[in-house]
């Protein structure tokens, strides 16, 4: 390899020197650095290729090694004014650099290596050395003496003008423009060549020849002006480049983005496909071009947009599989393809000289073809890839909006359909007065709605091992007479009974099973089922079917569970219901031994008997308790109640003879859950850990369904009692028929006049002894029958 130049720092100051050859070495490209103080002798240093002093004043050393022959160039590293400047570059100084910059030592070591360049470009013996180099170039190389004369022109500057190298060198640059077959443009390259002004170093100029054959050249020309030793212009040195091939590029890119913003706005591939096409073949010059477009249904590629020179050429493009033609290569593998020479164009056995060959992403391919051989170059298939990953991203941005329209049109449908079902169900589940009307009319609802062509309710039967439909609609013509379906297993619709979950079959057909068979041979394709669930318990299933697959996308599965719960609700509400009517009822009496039960868990640690005095449901949801505790200490039955995490509230309210009252508030609790069912408790009580529940339910209500809750949720549930028992209703007049058989004349009496007298009116409008007064009593006797009757009053309300 080649060494750097010998470069030779002089000066009077030892420190300045050494500085400078300290930065020289850290910047400098290969520099071999010499350096001397003072005045020395020109044998003692040898050869060098620059001197750099400290003074505008050239060292005697300079002219000792210019006497000796050479002519190394010389920078002065010196602050001056312009007028010390223009002297010392008339003494002999090539180059000058002001110190005192941040940058001082870069520039220096960069107008080093420019002033040793430049003198072995003008140095006769230098063209020589790196002529070898220059030819190589593409570039063209010239150098010009002070009288504008040819003293270097390489080949490729040949070229450039239309001369031979022999006929340039030693002739004027005016012998350019002589020539009639280069065009100059505004004889730019004559003024440049011959300006001698100093002022021009380093401007750039854009040309355009043209050479004998007419073709139009552009090209860049950089000039530099050199300086001889003494200071006098010596003539100037340049490089010419072709840069034809750059300035097309650069056409063609501008081209392009007027093209990429017209794909950017196309509302879809199939006008992608149009723009590309036309793009290729007005904008590019391409007249060969077929875009096609992947049809993933089928999977082929389509040929969407053609030039009309293709089907004046070649005749109507195929439509290509994955595996056939350039275009099906090129689409399965991803890869670009690109020939020179004769190859089969596509499975029809057309032939053609060149071709490009590109993926459009996802969406199809790009095809360029030529009926003359290499009749593409680099810059055609870096423009050609370029429009086909224009186009990519186009189709990527069309499909996008393309598939929210469609999701926007698709919304809007569903939309209107559900807000109709669910406006005409709620009004249905408002009229109803029955289980049967409830389910009934949701299935004449849905089947009333596309696409849904058929639903029906399946509740569990006594055993809870099968599914038995209650009720149906829909104009499928499928039997539900004796169908049974298993609630355990794979059976449809079985997880939604037993873990309250929606389950969506896409496609009937890969269902097994008498259901799935006489589905099929209805014409139903996909179904749905629902479970209609309200807090544990679950009513049934309600099955949603449709006659095409797929036809239950993620909103209408929303909609649709809430739908079922609703229908849920509603029978919850017809149930709990029953029981204020029911002439018959069934009694239920079963004992739980689980600490997660208040009672059960109060019991064990206090060692008390409790027992349940009533509940009252609040509006926020929460239970009101009374309980009665006998056998412990009432302070640590409240102090228990206080900590435990069920209760919200807990207060004693009375106490008397080891029994105590307590008023508490509970969240969740099976009290709770059992009267949201419709049940009446009649007894609660809690000994030693157990839990005993005496409840009365309707004679309609399934009583399976009830014990099952309980022993779903609770470890050691027992049913040690089931009655069925006639309960008439109790009139108005019955009731007070009731009453009157318990009342004393006296207590019935007293009762009477204190409401009439309005004694229990706020503020009291007539005062106790007024009342016993008109009985002709006593004060305390008045009371005293007062209090009986109302404590008869309130035992047949509250008990």
């Amino acid at each position: 390899m080649d060494s750097g130049p010998t470069v030779l720092v002089c000066g009077d100051n030892e420190a300045d020197v050494a500085e400078t050859v300290a930065a020289l070495e850290r910047l400098g490209d290969g520099f071999e650095l010499l350096s001397t103080i003072g005045e020395t002798a020109a044998e003692s240093v040898g050869a060098v290729d620059c001197i750099v002093c400290d003074s505008f004043d050239v060292p005697p050393l300079v002219e000792e090694i210019r006497a000796g022959g050479a002519d190394p160039p010389v920078v002065a590293f010196e602050r001056g004014d312009s007028a010390a400047v223009e002297q010392a570059l008339s003494d002999g100084v090539t180059d000058v650099v002001r110190p005192g910059t941040d940058e001082q030592y870069v520039v220096l070591a960069h107008r080093i290596e420019q002033a040793v360049e430049a003198r072995r470009v003008v140095d006769a013996d230098g063209f020589d050395r790196h002529r070898e180099v220059t030819e190589a170039l593409d570039d063209g190389l010239y150098a010009l003496d002070d009288e504008g004369r040819f003293v270097f022109v390489n080949d490729a500057m040949a070229e450039l003008t239309g001369y031979d190298v022999d006929e340039l060198l030693g002739e004027h640059t005016s012998i350019i423009k002589d020539r009639p077959t280069v065009d100059l443009a505004e004889a730019k390259l004559r003024t440049l060549l011959s300006d001698d002004d100093p002022n021009d170093v380093g401007t750039t100029f854009e040309l355009e020849l043209r050479r004998a054959s007419g073709e139009t050249v552009h090209c860049e020309d950089h000039m530099t002006v050199l300086y001889g030793p003494d200071g006098c212009f010596r003539g100037t040195a340049g490089v010419i480049r072709d840069i034809t091939e750059r300035k097309r590029r650069e056409e063609l890119l501008s081209a392009l983005q007027e093209t990429s913003r017209a794909l950017m706005q196309a509302p879809s591939r199939q006008e992608v496909a149009s723009i590309v096409a036309g793009a290729a073949e007005k904008v590019l010059g391409l007249n060969h071009t077929v875009v096609r477009l992947y049809d993933a249904s089928e999977q082929v590629l389509r040929p969407t947009a053609v030039t009309d020179a293709v089907v004046e050429e070649f005749g109507e493009r195929p439509v290509c599989g994955l595996d056939e033609g350039q275009s099906g290569v090129v689409f399965a593998s991803g890869e670009s393809a690109t020939y020179g020479s004769e190859h089969e164009l596509d499975e029809t056995g057309t032939t053609v000289q060149s071709g490009l060959y590109f993926p459009i992403g996802v969406h199809g391919t790009l095809s360029v073809v030529s009926t003359e051989p290499d009749a593409f170059d680099d810059i055609d298939r870096q423009v050609v890839a370029l429009l086909a990953t224009n186009a990519a991203a186009a189709c990527n941005r069309a499909k996008r909006e393309q598939e929210v329209r469609e999701t926007r049109e698709r919304i809007t449908t569903i939309l209107e359909r559900i807000n109709g079902l669910i406006q005409n169900t709620i009004e249905m589940l408002v009229e109803a007065t029955t289980r049967e009307a409830v389910e009934t009319g949701v299935c004449d609802q849905l089947v009333a709605t596309d696409p849904y062509t058929f639903a029906w309710v399946g509740r569990p039967d006594v055993r809870g091992d099968r599914i038995e439909p209650s009720e149906w609609a829909g104009d499928a013509e499928i039997s539900m007479t004796d169908l049974a379906i298993p609630a355990d297993g794979d059976g449809p619709g079985a997880r939604a009974l037993a873990d309250y979950t929606t389950e969506i079959v896409d496609d009937i057909d890969t269902l097994d099973g008498e259901w799935a068979e006489r589905a099929r041979a209805a014409g139903l394709r996909s179904m749905m089922a629902i479970p209609l669930s309200y807090t544990d318990t679950t009513y049934g299933v309600l099955y949603v079917c449709a006659d095409e697959r797929d036809a239950f996308d993620e909103r209408e599965q929303i909609v649709l569970e809430a739908l079922g719960r609703a229908v849920a609700n509603a029978i919850n509400a017809i149930e709990s219901g029953k029981i204020l009517s029911a002439d018959k009822v069934v009694e239920l009496e079963f004992t739980v031994d689980d600490r997660d039960l208040l009672v059960s868990r109060l019991s064990a640690s206090t060692g008390a008997r409790v027992t349940s005095e009533g509940a009252v449901t609040q509006d926020d949801g929460s239970l009101r308790l009374y309980l009665t505790s006998e056998g412990a200490d009432s302070d640590e039955v409240l102090a228990e109640l206080e900590t435990d995490d069920a209760v919200i509230e807990g207060t004693r309210v009375a106490e008397h003879e080891g029994s105590a009252l307590f008023d508490i508030t509970l969240g969740e609790s099976l009290l709770g859950t059992l009267v949201d069912h419709g049940v009446v408790p009649k007894a609660i009580t809690g000994e030693n850990g157990v839990a005993r529940y005496s409840i009365e339910l309707p004679y309609e209500t399934e009583a399976r369904e009830v014990f099952s809750l309980v022993e779903d949720n609770y470890a050691g549930t027992d049913l040690v009692g089931y009655h069925e028992h006639e309960r008439p209703v109790q009139t108005q007049q019955e009731f007070r028929a009731a009453l009157s058989e318990r009342f004393t004349d006296r207590q019935e009496t007293a009762l009477r006049t204190a409401f009439l007298g309005g004694f229990f009116e706020w503020p009291r409008e007539v005062d106790g002894d007024e009342l016993a007064t008109a009985m002709d009593i006593s004060r305390p006797t008045y009371h005293q029958h007062l209090r009986a009757a109302q404590q008869k009053v309130f035992e047949e309300l509250f008990t």
